[in-house]
C-alpha cells in the first residue's frame, strides 16, 4: 500500500487497532460514537466504518449477497439502488437480517448516527465493463464484492473484508465485483411539501420514516399510466399528422388543429384539455469530449470505459440526471416554473473510441468520445398543457445537468405576448378560439414576473424558445431509425439461449430547430387519455 493510501488510513484512525498494518481498517464491536474534536458526528468515519462492516458481512453471508442482488434487480428507482432503511430488517434466506449481521461489526449507536446523518443510505450495484459484474450477472455463491465509498476529500476508496483499503482514480472504472455506499440521488425524506402533493408512492421504513421519490420519473414502484408507443404509426399520432395536412393545405398552425380542432383560417373550436406538450427526444451537441468533461466533472457523475462491449457502462452515480425547467407565462402576469427530470444512461448519449490498458489492479483507463447519440424517451414526459387563452404564445425550456445541488431562487421580469381571439360561443356552450393563428384581433403584450430556480453546482446547458405556431412534425411519414431489441432480453440472454428478432423502430420527424448549442430537444403535443 503506497504512502498516499497510508495517509487515507490515518483518516480512519478511530477504528484502527494498533497492531494492524497501515493498509488495514479494524473495527471493535464495542466502538462508541465517532465524533470530531468539536463534538460533531464525523460522517466520513461513519461511512468508512459502515463500508468495512458491510464488506465483512458480504464475505460472511450469502443470504446478504442474495438480498442485495434481488433488491437491486427490482430497480425501484429505475437504477440498481437498494435503500438500506427499507431492507435492513428483511429476513435472509439463511436466517437473520442484514442489520443483525452488521451489528457484529459496527455499534448500534454508530449505525443510528449514520441513519441520522445520511437517512437515504443506499447500496448501489454497478454494471461494469466486459460483463465483469452486474446485479443480473452476480453469482452470489462465488462473487464477494468489495465496498466503495467516497470520503470527505471526494476520493473514491474501496475496502475488502480484511480491511485493506485502495483508491480508484477519477478516470478509472473497476472490472471486479464491487458495490457502492452512498446517499440516494433519487429518494428524499417525506416533508410537508411532499405530504401535501399528489405523490402516488410513499415508502415507509420499519422505524416510521417515510420516503418519497424526488421526481415522479424516478418512481418504478407505481405502474405508469402512460400508453406504450407502437413501432408503426399509432393512433395517438394520427391527430399530429392530420394537423400537418391541414397546415399544409389551409395555412393554419399545426397546434390550432391539435388543441382546438381548427382546420381552416376561419374555423373555431374548443380547447382539448387532454393534450400535453411532451419531451420526445434529447441529444447533446458540441465537441463530444468537451461536453463529456463538462457534465462528468463531479465524482458522482457517470464515467466511461472504452473497453465496454455494449456502450458506456455506468458505475459511480449511475445515470445522468438532467433538470428540465419550463417557463410558461400566464394571463395572471406570473410565469410558472415547471420542473421535470430526465434520467439517461451515458451509453444512450455517447459513442466512444478508446485504447485498452490493463494493469495489475485490473482497472481500465478511459478513451475518447467519438460522437453523440440521439436519445428517444421510452415514454414521452408531459411538461405542460398549452391553453392559448391562459398562456403566452411562446415558452422557454432551460436544461441543466444535475449534480448534488444547492438551489437559490430569483425573480425576473420578461415581456410575453398573448392571443385575444377567444370568446364564449353558445353553440359550444364554452369559450372557443376564433380563427386560426392569432385570428383577426390584435395581440397584447404584458410584463410578466418569473421565479427562476438555479441549481448552483449543476452544469447549465442553455435555453430554447418554443412557439405555439411552430410546426410539430416536418414530414408526412414516420422515419425508420433502425432496429432494436427489448433491453430485458439483452439482460436475460446468456450464450444466445434466448432467441430474439430485431424490431424496426419508427418515429415521427419532429421540428429540429430547438438547439441551445449544447443540446437539442424534440417536443410533441400528445393526448394523455
Amino acid at each position: 500500500m503506497n504512502a498516499y493510501l497510508r495517509r487515507v488510513g490515518l483518516l480512519l484512525a478511530l477504528f484502527i487497532v494498533g497492531s494492524c498494518s497501515d493498509n488495514m481498517i479494524e473495527n471493535s464491536e464495542n466502538s462508541s460514537l465517532i465524533e470530531k474534536n468539536d463534538g460533531e458526528v464525523d460522517l466520513n468515519s461513519l461511512k468508512s466504518e459502515f463500508s468495512f462492516a458491510l464488506a465483512r458481512v458480504l464475505n460472511e453471508s450469502e443470504g446478504v449477497r442474495k438480498l442485495i442482488k434481488e433488491e437491486a434487480i427490482k430497480q425501484f428507482d429505475h437504477d440498481y439502488d437498494v435503500l438500506y432503511m427499507l431492507v435492513k430488517n428483511k429476513q435472509l434466506s439463511g436466517g437473520g437480517t442484514l442489520e443483525e449481521f452488521l451489528l457484529k461489526y459496527i455499534s448500534r449507536e454508530n449505525l443510528q448516527s449514520l441513519y441520522k446523518e445520511m437517512p437515504t443510505l443506499t447500496i448501489f450495484v454497478p454494471s461494469l465493463p466486459d460483463d465483469s459484474f452486474s446485479a443480473e450477472g452476480w453469482n452470489t455463491a462465488k462473487e464477494i464484492p468489495y465496498v466503495a465509498y467516497k470520503n470527505k476529500e471526494n476520493e473514491i476508496l474501496f475496502v475488502d473484508n480484511t480491511g485493506n483499503l485502495d483508491i480508484i482514480n477519477h478516470d478509472e472504472i473497476p472490472i471486479f465485483p464491487i458495490v457502492v455506499v452512498k446517499p440516494s440521488e433519487r429518494v428524499i425524506l417525506q416533508s410537508a411539501s411532499t405530504r401535501s402533493s399528489d405523490n402516488p408512492c410513499i415508502m415507509r421504513a420499519d422505524n416510521g420514516i417515510n420516503y418519497a421519490f424526488e421526481y415522479d420519473e424516478f418512481n418504478n414502484i407505481t405502474p405508469s399510466k402512460a400508453n406504450t408507443r407502437a413501432v408503426e404509426i399509432p393512433d395517438n399520432l394520427k391527430r399530429i399528422y392530420d394537423a400537418k395536412k391541414y397546415a399544409d393545405q389551409n395555412g393554419v398552425w399545426q397546434r390550432d388543429y391539435i388543441y382546438y380542432g381548427i382546420s381552416t383560417m376561419e374555423g373555431m373550436g374548443m380547447y382539448r384539455n387532454n393534450i400535453s406538450e411532451c419531451i420526445y427526444a434529447f441529444e447533446l451537441t458540441g465537441e463530444p469530449n468537451e461536453v463529456y468533461g463538462d457534465i462528468s466533472d463531479q465524482d458522482d457523475d457517470p464515467h466511461f470505459n472504452p473497453n465496454a462491449r455494449r456502450g458506456i457502462e455506468k458505475w459511480y452515480g449511475g445515470n445522468y440526471e438532467f433538470i428540465v425547467k419550463t417557463y410558461v407565462s400566464s394571463s395572471q402576469l406570473v410565469a410558472n416554473e415547471i420542473i421535470k427530470v430526465l434520467s439517461i444512461s451515458p451509453k444512450d448519449l455517447f459513442w466512444y473510441n478508446g485504447e485498452k490498458r490493463r494493469d495489475e489492479t485490473q482497472i481500465k483507463t478511459v478513451g475518447a468520445m467519438a460522437a453523440f447519440k440521439k436519445y428517444y424517451l421510452p415514454k414521452p414526459i408531459p411538461i405542460f398543457d398549452w391553453n392559448l387563452e391562459n398562456y403566452s404564445s411562446s415558452i422557454t425550456i432551460s436544461i441543466e445537468e444535475k449534480d448534488i445541488e444547492t438551489t437559490e431562487q430569483n425573480v425576473t421580469k420578461t415581456t410575453s405576448t398573448f392571443a385575444t381571439n377567444f370568446e364564449f360561443n353558445p353553440t359550444f356552450a364554452a369559450v372557443v378560439k376564433i380563427g386560426a393563428k392569432m385570428g383577426a384581433s390584435a395581440t397584447v403584450s404584458h410584463e410578466v414576473s418569473t421565479t427562476i430556480t438555479r441549481y448552483l453546482n449543476s452544469d447549465v446547458l442553455g435555453d430554447v424558445l418554443i412557439n405555439f405556431g411552430d410546426d410539430v412534425v416536418i414530414k408526412n411519414e414516420m422515419e425508420n431509425i433502425g432496429e432494436s431489441e427489448d433491453e430485458s432480453s439483452i439482460r436475460r440472454r446468456r450464450d444466445n439461449e434466448v432467441p430474439y428478432t430485431p424490431k424496426p423502430i419508427y418515429v415521427p420527424v419532429l421540428n429540429p430547430k430547438y438547439n441551445s448549442g449544447k443540446y437539442k430537444i424534440e417536443i410533441i403535443p400528445l393526448a394523455q387519455y
